[in-house]
């Protein structure tokens, strides 16, 4: 599992006026995730370092957020690298803009 491709997601922070880094490596279990405030194993949703470091960011989450993050998951398999950064890069979009408006990613 150690080739796993890791994923990238840029998602703007009210505090800092930039957007930050967020990495997510598939494992067995779930993900390792790391940003420059918090590096470890979450789950397949994400938990709970991923939300902490929004919470931390003042990032509001959307709704439902950990359900689209455990369907990529399930979906690491069965999509190639690309496809599955094309994701990532719309969770990073609509995390961005959920402070702004509520929106559905998939609609």
């Amino acid at each position: 599992m150690s080739s796993a491709p890791r994923f990238k997601m840029q998602i703007y922070s009210p505090l800092s006026g930039y957007k930050d880094l967020y990495h997510f490596k598939k494992t067995k279990e779930g993900w390792t995730f790391e940003n420059y405030r918090y590096k470890g194993e979450v789950d397949k949703g994400g938990n709970p370092l991923f939300y902490r470091s929004l919470i931390t960011e003042s990032i509001s989450c959307p709704d439902h957020l950990e359900v689209y993050i455990s369907s990529a998951w399930e979906n690491v398999d069965t999509l190639n690298k690309e496809q599955m950064q094309n994701i990532f890069d719309e969770l990073s979009e609509w995390i961005s803009d959920s402070g702004k408006n509520s929106i559905d990613p998939l609609s």
